[in-house]
């Protein structure tokens, strides 16, 4: 173990508890100058702040002196998908939570193999004829069957990536990704979204992890029309959308495990509805209250993958809770709130 604190880790730990430097400086009782030093490495951090910080952001003193590498969003590692502009504060705390997951499941792997049925290539999406073409690919080197697809979260995990629901503290963010070297593709979903939602926005992630190495100013745009053809492909579903009209949307949501409001969208994209049609189904939607909540609820699918991970360390490898968090430098509580659910398994972790 490293001699010093580690100051890329005070300001993750800082961040993961959505705290400024003045409010964490004024919890610990030492000046904000004293802490920006800290942060910046200009200062070496004493003992007694030291264990002063470990108690007021509620992390082990062992947390600080880790020197895993601090991915930002300015990396090629992380993508996430908003609906809206959010907080630049909100984003850098989940950001530093995606990499404390990280931390935590590259850890937990030393002792545990994860035995997958499927794996993610690199698909250019200028090497394949567009979005469409790669997600067809994809479906096909996956093995999805024809039509709908049962399970996207069991789809995703079987190819090897580690899918964690937890609420994001905010309904701005869908889901954030980040493929780092040596760990497996890693999403964060946000558990306060529908499942429909849900669904599109894991393979929306996926679009990202799959086709985009080096990010452009069209990559939302090919994930989006990379999830649509992967959820939805225009071969089977077009004829279900010729003329549709509002009626027929909740039979094909419950088909397909879609909002309305994708359906609507594909169906416009695939050249069944004209553009007058288009707009007259979403104000039909919004007449409706459908916009805000639409109605055939889709189930929101659990991953199971990482909750497996920790069931092999405490049933197998004969783990406390305790010596979990220990052993991943976080604290009893957090695996606390990692075992509440008591999860279904789909995959053979070893």
């Amino acid at each position: 173990m490293p001699d010093r604190v580690n100051p890329e880790m005070v300001v993750l730990a800082r961040e993961a508890r959505a705290l400024t430097q003045s409010e964490l400086a004024s919890r610990i009782g030492c000046s904000q100058a004293k802490l920006s030093k800290y942060e910046s490495g200009l200062l070496v951090v004493s003992d007694e702040d030291r264990v002063a910080l470990a108690r007021e952001l509620e992390f082990p003193e062992a947390f600080f002196f880790q020197t895993d590498r601090v991915y930002g969003f300015g990396s090629p590692c992380f993508y996430h998908r908003k609906r809206t502009r959010m907080p630049v504060a909100d984003l850098r705390r989940i950001q530093a939570r995606l990499n404390i997951f990280r931390f935590h499941v590259a850890r937990l792997l030393r002792a545990v193999e994860i035995l997958t049925e499927n794996r993610f290539v690199r698909l250019d999406v200028d090497e394949h004829n567009g979005p469409e073409e790669v997600a067809r690919l994809l479906r096909q080197q996956w093995g999805v069957p024809m039509g709908p697809v049962v399970s996207v979260v069991n789809a995703v995990e079987s190819a090897g990536a580690i899918v964690h629901a937890v609420s994001l503290g905010t309904r701005s963010l869908d889901a954030i990704s980040q493929v780092a070297p040596g760990c497996p593709p890693l999403i964060f979903v946000n558990s306060d979204v529908p499942g429909d939602r849900l669904r599109f926005t894991l393979m929306h992630e996926i679009g990202h992890i799959v086709m985009h190495q080096v990010p452009s100013d069209q990559m939302e745009t090919q994930s989006d029309r990379f999830a649509a053809e992967f959820l939805m492909p225009a071969a089977e579903i077009k004829p279900s959308l010729r003329q549709v009209r509002l009626q027929q949307l909740p039979a094909l949501k419950s088909i397909w495990k879609v909002s309305m409001a994708a359906l609507v969208k594909r169906a416009f994209d695939l050249g069944q509805v004209t553009e007058r049609q288009y707009r007259t189904l979403f104000t039909e939607l919004s007449m409706q209250g459908w916009r805000t909540k639409e109605p055939i609820p889709i189930p929101f699918e659990t991953p199971t993958v990482f909750r497996q991970m920790l069931d092999v360390h405490l049933s197998a490898h004969g783990f406390t809770i305790a010596e979990l968090g220990r052993l991943v430098n976080a604290t009893e509580a957090t695996f606390s709130a990692y075992l509440r659910a008591d999860l279904p398994s789909h995959l053979r972790v070893v």
